[in-house]
């Protein structure tokens, strides 16, 4: 810049030249307003106010104004400008308009310099209001669930200018819109410092800013901020704001490989050049745009955990029609017989009342047990009991069982006090039991050994019950394995079995247990059921 020509400026305006802009057609000077270039605040105007001078017989093609409108003022000499199909004839003291939007056409036809006051005022959008906030997502979820390439492509279209959106790591979330060829070679060689550039990404803040990279390359980096956690960035720009001079050239040419060397030089020198109102009024735009993708990206993520929610009630809902079907089909078991039960407990207990008074005392131990077995039954079928219940009835069951058949299997049975009152299904323990002695011990020809276990293991519950018997076959083992994922719904009666018992066991502890079956190597089955609290 001319010393003299600055120093006139700054006295004749009282004010201070903050920057300057460099074009084929002229130059320009801007004088430091109190809101100028002040990106990061909100509430006030970016008006920004320069002295344009246009070189004699020189034109600044038809260009737009993409968010800025501006008013002109002649200081000195005469140009000639054209906006919207309107001539405005612009002498000293007079003054003419470009509306945001408008095409623009400068030119001065004379052989002197000529002078004008542009004061540019960016136009943009109300301000969207407070951000709601959500449970953190990501950024790269929002090209999952919505057409972001589109959403970038109209913002380019809009500003005439390069737009990009990368996520916190710098990976491309859109096509590169209005991308100079200049940018995609650097990108491609990591050669720049920008933020898309693995040199750059911790040169942007949480601030909407103006950026410069090392190629004098200038753009706008808005912030992605959801519950105070940067997500990523939305970026305009890209285009020089000066002429190429010899020491930009040889300062490319040292950063890029010989290959394309001379491809990388051509293509800086075609760099758009960016008027410095088009890029200040573009951050405002900016940060309105980097708000609305906040909300998409709010409105989306609310909308999956709705979807979520309502999938989760479905599936809560095929539960308990599951373990009503379960229970109903329990109890169709017990009444098979078309029996009364409690006819059949009082039949019972006047039985063994009988035995005891004509002195068959094993006679009445026995009935006493059925009848025990019969009363626990009747009503509790559908909720939990203490696992020391469980285990009363186990008693009962196997002094039935050991009475049929007395010398074909041992029972040991080891219960923590500890866990005496935590409550398991009805029937939990007893099918398994009963699984071991009408299947393990149905055809073996040596003792059986039967060994129930429980116990307490840091927040666990392992109730254990093993024998060896002829051990389950494998394909049971895969089934129980395939459990989480099946219903309850079956036509067969055959049985509570251990579909039964994982469902319910699923019902009342959600997740939070673990039903294992196991064929041990030697001979016979160990299950396990771990509850965690």
């Amino acid at each position: 810049m001319n010393n003299t020509i600055k120093n006139e400026i700054e006295q004749l305006f009282n004010l201070k030249i903050i920057g300057e802009q460099q074009f084929p057609w002229g130059e320009s000077y801007f004088l430091g307003l109190e809101s100028n270039f002040k990106i990061n605040d909100p509430d006030k105007p970016r008006r920004s106010v320069s002295i344009v001078t246009v070189y004699p017989d020189k034109e600044q093609k038809i260009h737009t104004h993409p968010g800025y409108e501006e008013v002109i003022y002649g200081l000195e000499g005469e140009t000639i400008h054209w906006s919207n199909n309107s001539k405005i004839v612009l002498r000293k003291g007079q003054i003419g308009y470009i509306s945001a939007g408008g095409q623009h056409v400068m030119l001065n036809i004379s052989d002197k310099p000529a002078k004008l006051m542009s004061i540019a005022f960016p136009s943009f959008p109300e301000n969207l209001g407070p951000i709601s906030s959500i449970e953190d997502v990501e950024l790269t979820e929002l090209t999952k669930m919505t057409n972001l390439d589109a959403i970038a492509g109209k913002f380019a279209q809009n500003i005439k200018l390069g737009v990009s959106l990368v996520d916190i790591n710098g990976s491309l979330l859109s096509k590169l819109k209005n991308f100079p060829k200049f940018c995609k070679i650097c990108i491609k060689e990591n050669a720049g410092d920008c933020v898309i550039s693995p040199h750059g990404r911790g040169h942007v803040g949480n601030d909407l800013r103006m950026c410069k990279c090392k190629f004098g390359v200038y753009s706008v980096q808005s912030p992605i901020i959801i519950n105070q956690r940067l997500l990523g960035f939305l970026g305009c720009g890209y285009g020089r704001i000066s002429t190429v001079n010899y020491e930009d050239e040889q300062f490319i040419r040292k950063e890029f490989p010989q290959a394309i060397l001379e491809k990388a030089v051509l293509e800086y020198k075609n760099l758009n050049f960016i008027n410095r109102n088009h890029l200040t009024s573009v951050a405002e735009m900016l940060s309105l745009v980097s708000a609305s993708l906040v909300q998409l990206i709010i409105q989306a993520a609310r909308e999956k955990q709705l979807n979520s929610y309502k999938i989760s009630l479905i599936k809560e809902k095929q539960r308990q029609a599951e373990l009503l079907s379960s229970l109903n089909e329990a109890k169709l078991k017990l009444l098979e017989s078309q029996v009364n039960p409690h006819f059949l407990f009082n039949t019972l207990n006047t039985i063994a009342q009988t035995a005891v008074m004509e002195g068959a005392d094993s006679t009445a131990t026995l009935t006493y047990a059925l009848a025990n077995l019969l009363r626990s039954s009747l009503g509790k079928n559908d909720s939990q009991i203490s696992i020391r219940d469980e285990i009363d009835h186990i008693r009962d069951y196997i002094y039935i069982q050991k009475t049929r058949f007395p010398d074909r299997f041992n029972f040991s049975l080891e219960i923590s006090p500890q866990i005496e009152e935590v409550k398991v299904p009805f029937m939990t323990l007893m099918v398994l039991v009963e699984n071991s002695i009408i299947h393990g011990f149905s055809s073996i020809r040596w003792q059986g050994d039967l060994r129930v276990r429980g116990y307490k293991e840091n927040n666990n519950v392992i109730l254990e019950v093993i024998d060896n018997g002829i051990g389950v076959p494998n394909q049971v083992v895969e089934k129980v394995k395939r459990f989480s994922n099946q219903s309850y719904l079956t036509s067969s009666l055959k049985g509570l079995g251990l579909k039964n018992v994982y469902k319910r066991l699923e019902y009342y502890y959600g997740t939070n247990f673990n039903f294992e079956i196991e064929r041990l190597p030697q001979k016979g089955t160990e299950v396990k059921v771990i509850l965690r609290f």
